[in-house]
């Protein structure tokens, strides 16, 4: 009948604005959880991977619980009689309160990766996050063919291609522990951070600070350049813990 064509029609835009609805929240709460995984990894809450290095980490993505594209694809095969199915009404009110506690929860982990430091500004101010330089990652960490010799060797750090004099900056709070020339990696720079963290920054055209020098996270410390063994202008950037060379990515919470 015409009421009920007007009916199953009424609820069928309600049931898109019930799933876009859920689809936000959905991507809401995976994007803050992949976040506070991260952020949980870097200063030791837990290890993944297997590796238990106090920091350093990657945050793999849950998989949804909400299936919305197999959701969308059976409710296109629903006649009009199915339209008034107050289960999958039910469903969707679960899913919504799931959820909220789920976000609930991820603002709880928030809070206790933020205090879980005593010095909980400086520890953070110190943590290499940023990017940098802007540019492109031409080698990343791991094992690669040197450009150089042929050979397949550990590449400690990962290399940003970016014009000739682009402002590198610090990825985090510290102090220099070195600024001069480097043996391979040219004119480069050494950060102390604390906390058993370290940056270096090589193969720069010139250098802005001097050892002893506190810098903070953003500022400019040099340019780019192509000094020391080097085929093209670019950054070789490395972040150590312990001494030990990590994959640089693991600490950046933003995207080159």
């Amino acid at each position: 009948t015409q009421d009920l064509r007007e009916r199953g029609q009424r609820y069928e835009k309600e049931r898109v604005q019930v799933l876009d609805h859920i689809g936000e929240l959905e991507s809401l709460v995976n994007q803050n959880e992949q976040l506070v995984a991260r952020l949980e990894t870097m200063v030791g809450v837990h290890s993944l991977e297997g590796v238990q290095v106090g920091i350093g980490g990657e945050a793999g993505r849950r998989p949804s619980v909400f299936q919305l594209a197999s959701l969308d694809k059976a409710a296109a095969q629903k006649t009009e009689a199915d339209l008034f199915d107050e289960t999958e009404l039910r469903a969707y009110n679960l899913r919504t309160i799931d959820l909220t506690e789920e976000a609930k929860d991820v603002q709880q982990r928030l809070k206790d990766v933020y205090h879980f430091n005593g010095e909980a500004e400086y520890f953070w101010s110190s943590l290499p996050t940023v990017v940098p330089v802007r540019g492109w990652v031409t080698s990343d960490f791991g094992l690669r063919r040197s450009p150089l010799t042929g050979r397949r060797q550990l590449h400690e750090g990962m290399d940003v291609a970016s014009p000739y004099g682009a402002p590198v900056v610090a990825t985090g709070d510290g102090v220099v522990t070195f600024s001069g020339r480097g043996g391979g990696l040219g004119q480069k720079i050494v950060i102390d951070h604390g906390y058993g963290l370290a940056t270096v920054y090589g193969h720069n055209s010139g250098l802005m600070v001097k050892e002893g020098d506190r810098v903070r996270r953003g500022q400019i410390i040099a340019s780019v350049g192509s000094s020391g063994r080097s085929t093209g202008p670019h950054l070789h950037y490395e972040v150590l813990v312990g001494g030990v060379p990590v994959d640089p990515k693991r600490f950046m919470l933003e995207q080159l």
